[in-house]
C-alpha cells in the first residue's frame, strides 16, 4: 500500500475506534445513572435494558435519558480541548479530532431528531415533560445550525495532517486529500460499525452510523476554499501502526464479546 492508501486505512480505523468508544460512553452514562436511580440496568454494546422503571419519577426517567447525550457532549468538548493542546499531528491527535466531533455531533444530532424520533433520548424527554412541538422544532433547528457550523470548521484541522505540499497545493488536491482522510473513512467505517451493531434492537441504531456522518460532506466540499494550509512535520499518519491495529481488535472484542451479551451493573 502507498502512503495515500495507508492514510485512508489509518483514518478509517481511528473513525471506528472513536465511533465505538462514543457509543460505549453514551450507553455507560445511561447505565450508571440508571443504576443510581434503581432501574436495574443491563449494559449492552449499543443499548441499555432497564429492568425496573415503573417506580421511577419523571425526573429520574429524564435524567437517565439525558445522561447519554450529555456525556457525549462532555466527551466532545474535552477531546476537542486536548486536540487543541496537542502540538504534533500524530495518530492520537487524529483520534482526538474524530472523538471530539463524534461526541459533539451525537449530542447535537439527538437535538435535531428529537421532534421526529420520540423513542430517542431527547424525544423521550420531550414526551415526559410535554414540551410543545414548536419549542422542539426551535431546539432542533438550533442544533442543526451549530452542527453545520462545526462541520465547516473541520476542514482545516483535517487538512493539517497532510505532510506533502502536493496534497494541498491547489483546490483539487485539497479536496482529494480531504476525501481520503474524512469521507472514505466515514463511509468504510460506518459500514463496519453498522455490522458490529448487529443484531438490530432499534432501527435508529442501524441508521445512525451512516446518517450521523453526513456532516463530513461539508468539510470535504469546503476544502477547495481553504488556502495556506500548514503542513504537518509528522508522517505517522502515512505509516503502518501495530498499536493502532491491536487497539481496534481489542475494542471489537470488548464491544462484541463482552458488552453485547449484556453486563448487569
Amino acid at each position: 500500500m502507498n502512503e495515500k492508501q495507508i492514510i485512508i486505512l489509518n483514518s478509517t480505523i481511528l473513525y471506528i475506534i472513536a465511533s465505538l468508544t462514543t457509543t460505549m460512553v453514551h450507553e455507560f452514562a445511561h447505565a450508571i445513572v440508571g443504576a443510581v436511580n434503581g432501574s436495574e440496568p443491563v449494559l449492552h454494546h449499543n443499548y441499555v435494558e432497564h429492568l425496573a422503571i415503573s417506580h421511577l419519577s419523571v425526573i429520574q426517567k429524564a435524567a437517565i435519558a439525558f445522561a447519554g447525550p450529555l456525556l457525549n457532549l462532555v466527551q466532545g468538548l474535552l477531546a476537542g480541548w486536548l486536540y487543541l493542546k496537542s502540538k504534533r499531528q500524530t495518530l492520537f491527535k487524529l483520534f482526538l479530532l474524530w472523538f471530539s466531533i463524534l461526541g459533539i455531533s451525537n449530542f447535537l444530532g439527538y437535538l435535531m431528531i428529537g421532534p421526529i424520533f420520540q423513542e430517542g433520548d431527547i424525544g423521550k424527554i420531550y414526551q415526559l415533560f410535554g414540551i410543545p412541538f414548536p419549542i422542539q422544532l426551535i431546539i432542533a433547528v438550533a442544533g442543526a445550525g451549530i452542527l453545520f457550523y462545526v462541520a465547516f470548521k473541520l476542514t482545516i484541522p483535517f487538512l493539517q495532517f497532510s505532510y506533502q505540499q502536493e496534497w494541498v497545493a491547489d483546490p483539487k488536491a485539497r479536496k482529494h486529500f480531504s476525501f481520503r482522510i474524512i469521507v472514505l473513512p466515514w463511509i468504510f467505517g460506518s459500514v463496519i460499525v453498522t455490522v458490529l451493531y448487529l443484531p438490530v434492537i432499534a432501527i435508529a441504531s442501524i441508521i445512525y452510523p451512516v446518517t450521523s456522518g453526513m456532516i463530513f460532506i461539508f468539510p470535504w466540499k469546503n476544502a477547495k476554499r481553504v488556502d495556506n494550509v500548514r503542513l504537518s512535520e509528522n508522517k505517522e499518519i502515512g505509516k503502518y501502526s501495530a498499536v493502532l491495529y491491536f487497539s481496534l481488535l481489542a475494542l471489537i472484542i470488548v464491544f462484541r464479546f463482552i458488552l453485547a451479551p449484556g453486563r448487569t451493573l
